[in-house]
């Protein structure tokens, strides 16, 4: 547990703190307060990723001066915001106030269903990152950035009803899984480097796993052969009889 942790538990009245070194949520099912460093923070505006960062504070010290990209709601009008919120609850919520965000504050917005959320370490005191003054945002606006070489779910969907030309679904999860999307091609990752043969190099391939996480790694192998491909990150769940449902991490 980092100084920031331990003085949160004292002061703040956390009781199990996650600290989370690079930027996203680490500890998804974790029921504990999630803290995120300056760093990650910073990582995450350089690189443009897509998040919601909110200001707890008044207006008047918002405007004073806000982190970049910050929405303000002050802590007491939170409750009333949740339609704010964006729909997608596999958004990214940051909190900060002057002070790290409560425990209170953040158990309510990650009992909105929104599995990513954080509390800035150190809240705006400790911010030693540039600050902007002016209005800052007063609306939630968050568009998920695909990764290189990502699908969207709709279009992984609408490619494997076969409503897609040119498109082959490639299954790289392992043997022994139950059920294949009809017309989809099934090479396990770790085989696929040895059977690529059996892909055509003529149309698009598309690839899945349950998670993501063996795609993107096929995604890399087909790229490396010359293949035009590109992955779905995100929960696809087959059954025996080929139909499937996919939802996002």
């Amino acid at each position: 547990m980092s100084p920031f942790s331990a003085r949160a538990a004292v002061e703040l009245g956390y009781t199990n703190v996650k600290v989370l070194s690079s930027g996203l949520p680490g500890w998804k099912k974790s029921k504990g307060v999630f803290a995120m460093p300056a760093n990650g923070l910073k990582k995450m505006i350089h690189q443009n990723t897509s998040y919601v960062l909110i200001d707890l504070r008044s207006k008047k010290a918002a405007t004073a001066g806000h982190i970049k990209g910050a929405v303000s709601i002050p802590e007491a009008e939170l409750a009333a915001a949740k339609d704010k919120f964006p729909k997608a609850k596999s958004a990214p919520i940051i909190l900060y106030n002057d002070d790290p965000a409560s425990a209170e504050t953040f158990a309510l917005v990650r009992g909105w269903g929104y599995k990513n959320a954080s509390v800035l370490i150190g809240g705006a005191k400790a911010w030693d990152g540039k600050f902007f003054p002016g209005d800052p945002g007063s609306k939630i606006v968050y568009v998920k950035k695909l990764k290189p070489g990502e699908i969207t779910s709709a279009e992984f969907k609408k490619a494997a009803a076969g409503k897609m030309t040119g498109k082959v679904i490639l299954d790289v999860r392992d043997s022994g899984t139950a059920g294949t999307i009809s017309g989809a091609v099934h090479i396990p990752q770790a085989e696929l480097a040895g059977r690529l043969a059996e892909l055509p190099k003529d149309k698009e391939i598309i690839i899945h796993c349950n998670t993501g996480i063996l795609a993107s790694m096929a995604l890399k192998t087909l790229k490396d052969n010359g293949y035009k491909a590109r992955y779905v990150d995100a929960v696809v769940q087959v059954s025996p009889d080929g139909s499937f449902e996919v939802s996002s991490k």
